[in-house]
């Protein structure tokens, strides 16, 4: 016990713990900080409303209603046709997507589909 009494530097143990109690309330605050500066920059009730009165605000300046003219601004009207060219097609085994066959309903896709599935399922 004395050897450890005479091994133990006791002011030095007492600054080391001093520097720790202020390097530990530094780090509280600046988490504190750090928190309450997410919760500013997350917490934005209201913004929503306020960037529709700014909207609101700039459209009325150059003349334009939310509710009547833009509901009735010109808009391009796809034909089916159209539509169906444009949804997302897988893409074949040669590398090409599409339905292959020319099949409207989509059945050569079906086909192509079931034979990379038996393909994979061989090798």
């Amino acid at each position: 016990m004395r050897v450890m009494n005479r091994q133990l530097n006791l002011p030095n143990l007492q600054h080391i713990i001093r520097e720790f109690e202020k390097q530990n309330e530094k780090m509280e605050m600046t988490g504190e900080m750090m928190g309450d500066a997410v919760d500013d920059a997350l917490g934005g009730e209201g913004e929503e409303e306020e960037t529709d009165d700014v909207i609101s605000q700039v459209l009325d300046e150059i003349g334009i209603t939310m509710n009547t003219e833009m509901a009735n601004a010109p808009g391009k009207q796809m034909s089916s046709q159209q539509e169906q060219q444009a949804q997302p097609v897988a893409m074949g085994a040669d590398g090409v997507g599409g339905r292959s066959g020319g099949d409207p309903g989509g059945g050569g896709l079906d086909d192509d589909l079931q034979a990379r599935l038996d393909n994979l399922r061989k090798g």
